[in-house]
């Protein structure tokens, strides 16, 4: 028999569960597509977010949130809860979660499921309702492929 040791060696996994973030702040560092993407997900549930890059993507800019226009350092995880590394930079996003990790930060590094500590997976939100489809970010078209199923049968009130 395989024990708990042995799945805790071989897989990377994400555990889903909702996190409370009224009143917590997130950072997004890079301010371009992959940023802009992931912002409008989270932006859904708070408004409370900072992005720090050196330029910002235009329709980020008309989201009204706080920017600064800057290269990323250290000092600017200070105060945050959750931080999304979105540069198109390993080094850069590595740095950053090394970074996070010394202050006990959790990031998502966007597109390298390894360096993060937790995945954002496709949403749905309706009022107060979130379905949330992940694939433990190893098949993210797979993800939203059926998160887009999942809404066309509700749209279509096969629910």
């Amino acid at each position: 028999m395989q024990g708990a040791g042995f799945f805790r060696e071989t897989m990377k996994s994400f555990l889903p569960l909702n996190v409370r973030i009224d009143n917590k702040k997130i950072l997004f560092v890079g301010g371009g597509n992959i940023a802009l993407h992931k912002i409008k997900t989270v932006g859904q549930y708070t408004r409370n977010i900072s992005v720090v890059a050196p330029e910002i993507h235009d329709e980020l800019h008309q989201m009204g949130f706080t920017e600064i226009c800057k290269e990323y350092e250290p000092s600017d995880l200070e105060g945050f809860f959750l931080v999304y590394a979105c540069t198109n930079d390993l080094e850069v996003n590595r740095r950053i979660k090394n970074d996070a990790a010394a202050c006990g930060i959790l990031v998502n590094v966007v597109d390298n499921r390894n360096l993060s500590d937790f995945i954002s997976p496709a949403v749905i939100k309706k009022d107060e309702m979130t379905i949330a489809v992940s694939s433990n970010g190893e098949n993210v078209k797979k993800s939203v492929e059926w998160r887009n199923k999942i809404q066309a049968m509700l749209e279509h009130g096969d629910f």
